[in-house]
C-alpha cells in the first residue's frame, strides 16, 4: 500500500466485518482495506473489554460470557460463524469437483456438519471466556479478535482468491507488514511471549487450512476467511484458557 494510512479504507474494512457500515465508501475503497482488518478486530476486542467490565459489576463470568458472544456474534453479523459452516458443509458434501463444493458453501441453507460446527464454535468461545473472565484475564480479550482478523490477511497473503471481489484483492507487501506489526504489538503487550508464540501456531495453521483449500477447491473465498478467522478464536482462546490454568 504506498498511500500510508487511509481513512477511507479503514471504514470499508469496518463495513465489511462489522454491522457499522460506512454510507460514503465506495467499492474501490475496498482494494487495500485488508491492511486494517487486525485493527477492526482489536476495537472489536476493546469493545468486549468495555462490555465485560461493565458487566461484570452485575452478573456472574458465565452469564457475562453469554453476553460477549452474542455481541461478538451481533457487531461481526456472524460472518465468521457463516463462514465457518459453510466451508464444513461444502468439505464434507462428499463431492471431489470445485465448482461443486463451492456451490454447496453458496447456499443460503446450512446441512447438519455446518450446523454442528456452527454450535460447537459458539460453545467453545463461551466456556473459553467465561474462563478467562473467572481468571481475571479480561485484557484477553483485545487479543483473540485481532489475531482472528489477522488469519484473514494471511490467508489472501498466500493463497488466490477464489472471488472476484475488491475487498479480496492481494494486499501490498507494505500492507502485509502493517497488519502483520499492528497484530504482533498487540500480542507482545496484552499477551508478552505467549501472545508471539500463539501469532506463530495461528500462522501455521491458516497456512494448512489454505494448502488444504487451495488443494479441495482450488484457492480461498470470504467463506474461507471468515472460518481461518473463527478457528484462530477459538484456537487462541482454548490456549489462553490452558496456560491460565497452569499457572
Amino acid at each position: 500500500m504506498k498511500e500510508g494510512f487511509s481513512g477511507r479504507r479503514l471504514m470499508a474494512a469496518f463495513s465489511f466485518l462489522t454491522i457499522f457500515s460506512a454510507a460514503s465508501t465506495e467499492e474501490k475503497d475496498a482494494v487495500g482495506s485488508l491492511t486494517y482488518f487486525p485493527f477492526v478486530g482489536l476495537l472489536v476486542g476493546c469493545l468486549l473489554w468495555v462490555c465485560a467490565h461493565v458487566l461484570g459489576e452485575a452478573f456472574y463470568p458465565a452469564a457475562t460470557a453469554l453476553f460477549l458472544v452474542s455481541i461478538l456474534s451481533i457487531v461481526t453479523r456472524g460472518a465468521p460463524l457463516d463462514g465457518l459452516a459453510a466451508t464444513l458443509d461444502g468439505f464434507s458434501s462428499g463431492s471431489k469437483r470445485h465448482e461443486e463444493i463451492l456451490e454447496t458453501m453458496r447456499r443460503d441453507q446450512r446441512g447438519t456438519f455446518g450446523i454442528i460446527g456452527l454450535v460447537l464454535a459458539l460453545l467453545a468461545k463461551y466456556l473459553f471466556i467465561s474462563q478467562l473472565i473467572e481468571g481475571g484475564s479480561s485484557l484477553s480479550l483485545l487479543f483473540f479478535p485481532t489475531v482472528g482478523r489477522w488469519s484473514m490477511v494471511y490467508l489472501a497473503w498466500f493463497f488466490p482468491a477464489l472471488q472476484k471481489e475488491a475487498i479480496m484483492e492481494y494486499p501490498a507487501p507494505r500492507g502485509f507488514l502493517w497488519a502483520t506489526g499492528i497484530t504482533l504489538l498487540c500480542a507482545v503487550l496484552i499477551q508478552g511471549l505467549v501472545g508471539v508464540g500463539i501469532m506463530v501456531l495461528v500462522w501455521v495453521g491458516t497456512y494448512g487450512l489454505g494448502q488444504y483449500c487451495v488443494k479441495k477447491i482450488g484457492g480461498i473465498t470470504t467463506h474461507v476467511m471468515g472460518a481461518g478467522a473463527e478457528l484462530a478464536e477459538i484456537f487462541s482462546l482454548a490456549v489462553l484458557v490452558a496456560l491460565q490454568g497452569s499457572l
